[in-house]
């Protein structure tokens, strides 16, 4: 959560305020429409109040993401395929969203120029939805649905979301959809040595 470095206390619900109208103009207008003043203006207070709760207008958009994305969910179906799927299809989910698709790119930019912020987001962010994917992985080894020995669960991970990624920020004309799901989700499982299910 953002913090008060100043130790000045907070306006209630200035925090909230500024992050649902950042939300709106994300999903509206996309991130090059963000600016401190605007919001500043949109919610009645000043740019000192703002730097008080954000460091910058990144770290602002990066907290919507993460509040209404979460860290992924802790799914366990009992099987290997059936728990990437369902992560799969959520992870489709988020990059298709207007809020997503319409303010990655900016905010990835701003990441590479700002080591807090990319440092943010790889442990807000990412990092949480690899270890989820080795979580998942650790279960179905437990399960003997895998072997352990060879498993590269970073290059799992990477295979699993390199496509999503592609075609959620390249102009490559390729839906987002739950085809894309099922087929990240069998290569994975064949890197893994694993079996994809004759039928789902």
């Amino acid at each position: 959560m953002p913090s008060n470095k100043n130790g000045r206390p907070f306006t209630p619900g200035i925090t909230e305020a500024l992050l649902q109208a950042a939300e709106r103009v994300m999903v509206d207008e996309g991130y090059s429409a963000l600016t401190i003043d605007a919001l500043a203006g949109e919610v009645g207070t000043t740019r000192p109040t703002f730097y008080r709760r954000f460091p910058s207008i990144a770290h602002l958009a990066l907290e919507v993401i993460k509040n209404r994305y979460g860290t992924g969910s802790p799914v366990d179906t009992g099987s290997l395929y059936e728990d990437l799927l369902t992560i799969q299809r959520e992870e489709i989910a988020m990059f298709a969203s207007p809020l997503i698709r319409n303010n990655l790119l900016g905010l990835l930019e701003a990441a590479r120029n700002d080591s807090e912020l990319s440092a943010r987001y790889e442990s807000c962010f990412i990092r949480p939805r690899r270890e989820n994917v080795a979580r998942i992985i650790r279960m179905a080894i437990a399960r003997d649905e895998l072997v352990e020995e060879g498993l590269d669960i970073e290059s799992i991970c990477d295979d699993l979301v390199g496509p999503i990624l592609s075609r959620a920020l390249l102009p490559v004309n390729a839906p987002l959809d739950d085809r894309l799901a099922r087929h990240t989700t069998e290569t994975a499982l064949k890197a893994m040595g694993a079996t994809t299910p004759a039928t789902t």
